[in-house]
């Protein structure tokens, strides 16, 4: 599959410059951003189960806190077909 998603400019730091990117590097560059960042977060049994949400990631997750690691990828889409972000196939 090689779908592609427009990024917006909210979406520039955490993705990359650019105007597009594959749908397979989406998770791999989030979870690059998490990681380099130090966001991941939780306690005993729920240890780094959530994410804290940094400045960058505030336009896609909007003004929550945390989020659940089952959570951000249900974001990420409901973002991506709110702003109709899917690039049309070739």
């Amino acid at each position: 599959m090689n779908r592609t998603v427009k990024l917006t400019e909210d979406m520039a730091p955490v993705w990359g410059p650019g105007k597009t990117v594959k749908v397979s590097d989406l998770n791999k560059k989030l979870w690059a951003h998490i990681k380099k960042n130090k966001l991941m977060t939780g306690e005993g049994p729920l240890m780094k189960r959530s994410i804290t949400v940094s400045a960058q990631l505030k336009p896609v997750f909007g003004d929550k806190k945390a989020v659940k690691t089952g959570e951000m990828g249900k974001l990420l889409w409901a973002y991506i077909k709110k702003n109709k972000l899917f690039e049309s196939k070739k």
